[in-house]
């Protein structure tokens, strides 16, 4: 992230941790959030994600961040938000052997990141969205920032920053995804990519995740399924063990990310 634009503005990391800070891709943006290497959700905790073998580490929607002087801790607008596991497996625990491969995309609008493993392992992948999306309507210079996961752990939603019209909340709100297409997914021999899509009660829908495609079915549907669209290469990923619920802001087990 550091290397695609964004900085590190916290001022005491010991208490704020890292805050990630960037202007965006068209240099007009205000975008924050707190991300840790601490594998818990708890507000106190210290155990550790890079020094252990746990399975996430941990972030925070934070909203507007004022750095203090050197040392001293900042203000956050969003400091009532409670910490959002990123998962990386839904193995209990990594092992220090076990190869990951790793699909991201990286600019000053968003991180998104893939985590894959051996079809041995019969495991599913796992994606994280972390930044700003396409939203339909007008937003405040902070207001737009998403976190959304196929380890969501409840329903299909996502975490928004807050909603235009009542930039007062203390913490992050809590939108419902949806498919920009119908139930299909097929058309003669053509598959049907979807959209997805976000929004509120309060504000109808309110934008698009960019990158990430869903299917409004899976019949025949195969991961590791490889689609092209005029020189464009994408993957389908199965993000969903077994027949398990799908507890996903994607909606659909299968998602597809464009790898060429």
């Amino acid at each position: 992230m550091l290397e695609s634009g964004w900085q590190n503005i916290s001022s005491r990391t010991s208490t704020d941790y890292d805050v990630m800070f960037s202007n965006g891709e068209d240099g007009k943006k205000e975008i924050y959030f707190q991300i840790r290497d601490i594998a818990s959700v708890s507000t106190n905790s210290i155990a550790s994600f890079s020094n252990s073998n746990s399975r996430f580490f941990s972030m925070r929607l934070s909203g507007k961040y004022l750095p203090g002087s050197s040392g001293v801790s900042g203000t956050f607008a969003k400091n009532n938000d409670t910490w959002k596991a990123v998962i990386v497996t839904y193995q209990s625990e990594i092992l220090p052997n076990q190869p990951i491969e790793l699909y991201y995309i990286c600019n000053k609008d968003r991180l998104i990141f893939l985590t894959h493993y051996s079809l041995s392992l019969a495991l599913p992948s796992t994606l994280n969205y972390i930044g700003v999306p396409i939203t339909f309507a007008d937003e405040h210079e902070w207001s737009a920032f998403v976190f959304a996961s196929s380890s969501i752990g409840n329903s299909r939603r996502l975490y928004v920053t807050d909603i235009k019209n009542d930039y007062s909340v203390t913490v992050p709100i809590t939108c419902l995804t949806y498919l920009g297409l119908g139930g299909k997914n097929k058309i003669s021999e053509n598959i049907l990519m979807s959209n997805i899509i976000y929004g509120s009660v309060s504000e109808g829908l309110r934008g698009m995740i960019p990158e990430v495609f869903s299917f409004g079915s899976t019949d025949g549907l195969v991961h590791g399924d490889m689609l092209k669209d005029e020189g464009k290469v994408y993957k389908v990923f199965d993000t969903t063990p077994g027949t398990s619920s799908v507890y996903s802001s994607f909606i659909s087990k299968f998602i597809s990310i464009r790898i060429r």
